[in-house]
């Protein structure tokens, strides 16, 4: 029986990566996407929050290589800053847990801006990188939607997982 619920729980973690790769890839128009969020750093986040047994450092990896291959950018660079991001949240996450929502969403935030800035820094050493302002306006739509991924996601894992 236990396994069963084990199963369940994992297809969820999967699928809600899977929705943030495609949400990360999702066309919009200019003005809104200088402020679309990192789903993915975002949905990795949440679940190494909630469920630091079973979603961690590893996954970051996998996950990230997976997102390399959606970008098509450097093999391994988002495999690394995922990781990087899983193993902070991890370092953080019985603290962050406790922290009122606006500060988990400002803490997320430079969480997901150290990704950032090892995405731009590894890519910079192989090709040019444009990273004026418009590169780090996306941190202002993460610290806005954490508080609402957060309630959605733990309201899924607490009906599913």
């Amino acid at each position: 029986m236990q396994a069963k619920a084990e199963s369940k729980g994992g297809m969820v973690i999967i699928v809600s990566l899977l929705v943030a790769m495609l949400m990360n890839v999702m066309p919009l128009p200019d003005l809104i996407s200088m402020f679309k969020p990192d789903w993915v750093a975002l949905v990795l986040i949440y679940w190494v929050m909630a469920l630091p047994n079973r979603v961690g450092v590893f996954s970051g990896w996998i996950l990230g290589l997976f997102v390399d291959v959606l970008y098509g950018t450097l093999f391994g660079i988002h495999a690394l800053s995922l990781a990087v991001v899983a193993f902070l949240v991890q370092m953080i996450y019985h603290r962050l847990r406790l922290f009122p929502r606006w500060k988990q969403a400002i803490n997320v935030a430079v969480v997901v801006g150290i990704h950032r800035l090892i995405v731009v820094t590894l890519t910079g050493l192989v090709e040019p990188v444009k990273a004026d302002y418009t590169y780090w306006l996306p941190l202002v739509g993460v610290a806005i939607f954490w508080p609402w991924v957060f309630i959605l996601l733990r309201d899924i894992r607490r009906k599913f997982c």
